[in-house]
């Protein structure tokens, strides 16, 4: 299995993603890679589709899934943090081309969610640019709202980003 890993946003500047209690783009690459350390261990062949710099989002965006592009993936994970405009926002959601739901993105879902997390489910992400334009089965994670505290709370008992990545993993290699 070919997997390409996204840590969502850059590491400063445009594009650099959500600020609340947690800075998303750090997380996203606390999580992404742990993912891809994880996927190796079990024998995935990873690509890291990570792009730290970026003058632009869209430059990011249009890198990121060149990345992707370039091999022959059997899935792209993009990892991200949620944010709403009331902070109030709380829970785990995926997004997938046209919402498909696909069994190993409602098992990300609830795999998350089996930590206390809101399972927010599987979602149509058609419009977002890394799903619309990844050649490879793709799905955007939201992980949490990253300026919810009571979410940014049980993600940190929970272990965090380590715990995360062995939730996706799990719902991928059940597949293998």
């Amino acid at each position: 299995m070919t997997m390409g890993v996204n840590c969502g946003h850059t590491i400063g500047g445009a594009g650099y993603g959500a600020v609340g209690f947690i800075k998303e783009s750090n997380h996203t690459r606390l999580v992404g890679y742990a993912l891809m350390e994880k996927l190796r261990a079990a024998g995935a062949k990873v690509v890291d589709c990570t792009v730290d710099k970026a003058n632009t989002q869209a430059e990011y965006l249009v890198a990121a899934v060149a990345l992707a592009n370039r091999e022959d993936l059997d899935w792209f994970i993009s990892i991200h943090f949620n944010a709403s405009a009331a902070h109030t926002g709380q829970g785990v959601e995926v997004y997938t081309y046209e919402g498909r739901q696909y069994q190993n993105a409602l098992d990300v879902c609830s795999n998350i969610a089996a930590y206390g997390f809101k399972n927010r489910g599987v979602k149509a992400g058609t419009a977002l640019y890394v799903i619309k334009n990844t050649k490879a089965k793709a799905i955007l994670i939201e992980v949490c709202f990253c300026d919810n505290g009571q979410d940014v709370a049980l993600y940190n008992r929970i272990g965090g980003a380590d715990t995360i990545a062995q939730a996706i993993l799990t719902a991928f290699t059940i597949r293998q």
